[in-house]
């Protein structure tokens, strides 16, 4: 059966924290596993970034991973701009199986509702990858807003730890 985190555990992780010691250092001081480490340490919005060790690798990793998000935005919206390019030119240009097996090409004014259909849907898709992968960098994506309401849930709790059991407000 699992033992309930106390006080005393979230005290302790609290003070090895401050003191420099890594999560594995916490758990094995504590007799806890390092998973519960991490979620106490998280309650207590304490993060384990790997030390300078790794900050310096962490952080040009980043900058990479920043550089290609950037890339692919921009090729996103380039295939969704050529896509409605080709849609609203003045010329339609498809190639059509006949039933000999052989090909023609088909010159039209528009394309047929079928093609036109394909084509939206695809600067859809490219434009709504674009604007995921722009979030991440503006540090408005779900992850962003998770963190934000996990705050705001640790301010509450907190707030609330303050008052009174069994206070009501009369207001």
């Amino acid at each position: 059966m699992n033992k309930l985190i106390g006080d005393d555990d979230r005290d302790e992780v609290r003070r090895l924290h401050a003191a420099g010691r890594s999560r594995n250092q916490i758990a094995a001081a504590i007799g806890r596993s390092s998973s519960t480490v991490s979620k106490i340490a998280a309650d207590l919005g304490l993060p384990f970034t790997g030390g300078a060790r790794v900050a310096s690798a962490t952080a040009a990793r980043q900058e990479d991973l920043a550089a290609l998000r950037r890339d692919l935005t921009a090729r996103l919206y380039r295939r969704a701009a050529a896509n409605l390019d080709r849609v609203e030119a003045t010329e339609y240009v498809r190639v059509e199986l006949l039933p000999t097996g052989d090909t023609v090409e088909v010159i039209s004014d528009h394309p047929p509702a079928q093609d036109e259909r394909h084509h939206s849907q695809a600067i859809g898709g490219y434009l709504t990858s674009a604007a995921r992968l722009a979030e991440i960098d503006a540090g408005t994506s779900g992850h962003e807003v998770r963190s934000m309401l996990t705050d705001l849930a640790k301010g509450l709790r907190a707030a609330f730890a303050d008052e009174p059991e069994g206070a009501v407000d009369g207001g």
